[in-house]
């Protein structure tokens, strides 16, 4: 959020070109937004706290999506969802990145053999962005994502395999960018830089309670045959259950899944 607002800093002579610019970003970012909250939507003081623009902008420019159709509005709540034609570019794109559609069955047998939560990411941009959810039948479920739900890369157990498996150098342009101070529970940088060093070693990001001190999360990244991260498997669930000799059965099943889904990633001859 706060690169966007940065760009005023750019010289007056390019003022058209970035205010326009500008524009732009913000509508993508609002839609992002929208996009990444809970199913009652989100209301035009939320656009104005979380986004950062005045009430006059950001209520022009949820009429402008509402009336193209990538927002709908709740007349009782007053909140804004993804509308129809938000919908309709999700269909497009699956189609042609539809990796949720290939992992489907990975997700859902992790869940299953773990009993516990299981997670799909990939990264957009700096951030990591959960596609898929699955749960297993232990009791006690960790929810703390939801499909759609956006975080800084590094935090959390998907997002950090996400990040500590680049290029150096993919790391290094992150890391300039993340903001610790943007929320009261993220990691410091050096944290994360420790974060990094730690799964790098050992082959697995670990999660050790960050988010919720009585939450773990394990994460393995999931490779192309160029060796490029395209995507992140986790697993969450309660301490006792990610400790000891079970957490490395849980690293392995999502190592074995991180393997099977590469293979079915490949393109075929």
């Amino acid at each position: 959020m706060k690169a966007a607002k940065s760009s005023a800093s750019v010289a007056p002579r390019h003022a058209d070109a970035v205010g326009g610019a500008q524009s732009i970003f913000r509508v993508l970012r609002i839609l992002k937004y929208v996009g990444a909250a809970p199913a009652r939507g989100v209301g035009l003081t939320d656009v104005v706290r979380d986004i950062g623009l005045t009430p006059p902008t950001a209520h022009r420019m949820l009429a402008a999506l509402l009336q193209e159709g990538f927002l709908s509005l709740n007349p009782k709540l007053k909140t804004y969802s993804l509308g129809r034609e938000s919908y309709i570019l999700g269909l497009a794109a699956e189609s042609r990145h539809g990796i949720k559609a290939i992992a489907e069955s990975a997700v859902l047998r992790l869940a299953q053999s773990t009993g516990d939560t299981s997670f799909l990411s990939v990264r957009s941009g700096h951030e990591a962005v959960c596609v898929d959810r699955q749960t297993g039948d232990f009791p006690i479920k960790i929810l703390t994502l939801e499909v759609g739900h956006r975080r800084p890369l590094g935090v959390g157990a998907g997002s950090l395999a996400l990040l500590a498996f680049l290029p150096n150098d993919d790391i290094e342009r992150v890391l300039a960018r993340y903001d610790a101070s943007a929320a009261p529970d993220l990691p410091s940088t050096d944290l994360l830089r420790a974060d990094i060093a730690a799964a790098r070693k050992n082959g697995y990001a670990l999660n050790p309670g960050r988010i919720i001190p009585d939450m773990l999360g394990v994460g393995v990244p999931v490779f192309d045959r160029e060796q490029h991260v395209v995507a992140a498997l986790s697993v969450a669930a309660i301490r006792s259950r990610l400790s000891g000799a079970r957490l490395q059965e849980v690293v392995a099943a999502l190592q074995r899944a991180a393997a099977e889904l590469a293979a079915d990633l490949a393109p075929r001859p």
